[in-house]
């Protein structure tokens, strides 16, 4: 596993790239540090997976201001191009399944095939606002503890995420993602894609509920959707060899007249990154 410090559109990247496989990018969701991915990776160690913290989280460098999921968009696209990487297949979790489908949008050459998770079309909100500040707002613990225990879904994810290791502690993190989705959605442009599309939806989830994946499908023409029995939201986490099973079946297959093969240059990425 490789790490590199990039700069894309004035910003700092912290971008993380392990393999030698057909190139995987991976889009966390909100708060999501690069190292939620391990199991995942693990499990698709035949990939090249790409990943990275999005600007505001974990090593990557917080803007100054929130940005807007299309230039959310735009870094992903500088970033794959100083990699020499010219065409990926990617996988985007929950809030990276909304930047997954919005750089598909406006790069659609650089993706071969979409696989989107636990997420939506929009607009929607994964979580709001004062939400995340009655978790991190140390005098409002009890309050907190109350509102677990009666079952409040967005308290009990976000604690076993920080709990793991697996999100950020900075509540700033979470406003400017937030922030980003404010007035986004893809319902009206996905219809003009023509990529092979793979939405997996657990049918536990208690933040995005699977009418989400079945707009999705109706909408995106080359779809296909998997219910994931008694999975929640994080079951890229909670079910990693599941997940890459799918994710492997659906990329393993043989490339049809609306898929595009990868190019020489990623050929030639992975080359040079493998003597990095």
């Amino acid at each position: 596993m490789t790490t590199h410090r990039l700069t894309a559109k004035g910003l700092q990247l912290n971008v993380s790239i392990c393999g030698r496989g057909s190139p995987l990018l991976l889009l966390n969701g909100l708060g999501g540090l690069i190292r939620t991915f391990d199991p995942l990776r693990d499990e698709l160690d035949d990939f090249m997976t790409i990943t990275l913290d999005v600007p505001g989280v974990g090593k990557s460098q917080m803007p100054r201001w929130p940005i807007r999921l299309p230039r959310h968009a735009d870094l992903i696209a500088e970033m794959l191009q100083q990699l020499g990487i010219d065409q990926v297949d990617v996988f985007g979790v929950s809030w990276g399944g909304a930047l997954a489908q919005e750089f598909v949008i406006r790069y659609p050459s650089m993706v071969r095939r979409l696989i989107l998770a636990a997420t939506s079309p929009g607009p929607v909100l994964l979580m709001k606002p004062a939400d995340v500040m009655d978790f991190f707002r140390k005098s409002k613990k009890a309050k907190m503890h109350e509102q677990e225990r009666s079952g409040n879904s967005t308290h009990t994810l976000l604690r076993f995420g920080v709990t793991k290791g697996m999100l950020s502690v900075n509540p700033r993190t979470y406003f400017f993602q937030l922030a980003a989705l404010i007035g986004w959605t893809s319902v009206l442009r996905l219809s003009r894609l023509p990529h092979s599309t793979l939405v997996l939806t657990g049918d536990c989830d208690p933040l995005i509920q699977s009418y989400n994946a079945h707009i999705l499908c109706r909408t995106i023409r080359r779809s296909e959707l998997r219910l994931l029995k008694g999975e929640g939201h994080f079951f890229v986490v909670t079910s990693p060899r599941r997940t890459a099973d799918l994710i492997r079946e659906f990329l393993s297959r043989q490339c049809d007249d609306g898929d595009k093969a990868p190019g020489v240059a990623n050929r030639n990425a992975k080359a040079s990154l493998g003597r990095t």
